[in-house]
């Protein structure tokens, strides 16, 4: 059975569109975690033509970044998903040809992991955007993957996992993407870039600069901390300033074992 995870929280103006995108995707479930919706984010779910597909999680209250993932990993192991495909629902955009690419090579038997580059042709990046993808280098060098993968992520942008991943890593790391992909690593597990989003394709939402910064910090603090479990190290989200971000022990709480 192949899966995607779309993590929901007030996104009733895009949710409609992104499931528009993945129509022609071959998924026999998409598993939708709502969490913390004031909005009318379920009612354009229930009543997209996609919406027999949809297995709906409720939570009353906002999840933070990253947990709806875990949790929508949890429920895809526990029906023993052949594959699952993340992506946000806050993304706009030309995605249905990415979403195919990462599906085709996470089913194929040769990779677990694969990946969107989000980069291909930027040429101009902010400060806040140079300081993040100097830390997510530093990962996948130690991780050993750099010339496989470059700057890639699963923080950022689409990405499919093997349903060998799925059962071989904890459902916990899901909520740490940089942990989840070096413990991917660790364990063996082959990951790829598989598609390439030039960024006038496809966009998020924009929620100011405050959150700007702390999303950076939680990717950031998310890489120390996947580079210290990978090298065997106490855990750290320290290299001498702490990255705390959106990074809190409620990450963990309502994730499956």
């Amino acid at each position: 059975m192949l899966m995607a995870v779309i993590p929901v929280m007030n996104e009733e103006q895009t949710i409609g569109s992104l499931l528009d995108e993945l129509a022609e995707v071959p998924l026999a479930q998409i598993i939708l975690v709502l969490n913390g919706c004031t909005d009318d984010s379920e009612a354009v779910i229930t009543a997209h033509k996609l919406y027999p597909k949809c297995r709906l999680l409720h939570y009353r209250l906002p999840l933070g970044v990253d947990v709806p993932r875990a949790i929508g990993a949890s429920y895809a192991r526990s029906k023993k998903a052949r594959a699952v495909l993340f992506i946000d629902g806050d993304m706009t955009g030309r995605l249905q040809c990415c979403c195919r690419q990462l599906l085709d090579e996470a089913t194929d038997g040769a990779y677990d992991l694969t990946l969107t580059n989000c980069y291909p042709y930027v040429d101009y990046r902010s400060q806040i955007a140079k300081e993040v993808l100097s830390y997510r280098e530093a990962l996948n060098r130690t991780l050993d993957i750099f010339d496989q993968i470059g700057l890639a992520t699963p923080s950022h942008g689409p990405h499919c996992v093997s349903g060998r991943l799925l059962e071989t890593v904890s459902p916990k790391s899901f909520a740490i993407p940089p942990l989840m992909m070096a413990e991917a690593v660790k364990k063996g597990l082959k990951i790829k870039v598989a598609a390439a989003l030039e960024q006038q394709e496809w966009s998020s939402a924009n929620r100011g600069d405050n959150h700007n910064q702390r999303i950076a910090d939680t990717i950031i603090g998310d890489c120390l901390q996947a580079q210290a479990f990978f090298l065997d190290k106490p855990i750290s989200r320290s290299d001498g300033r702490f990255f705390n971000g959106y990074h809190s022990k409620r990450r963990f709480d309502l994730i499956g074992q």
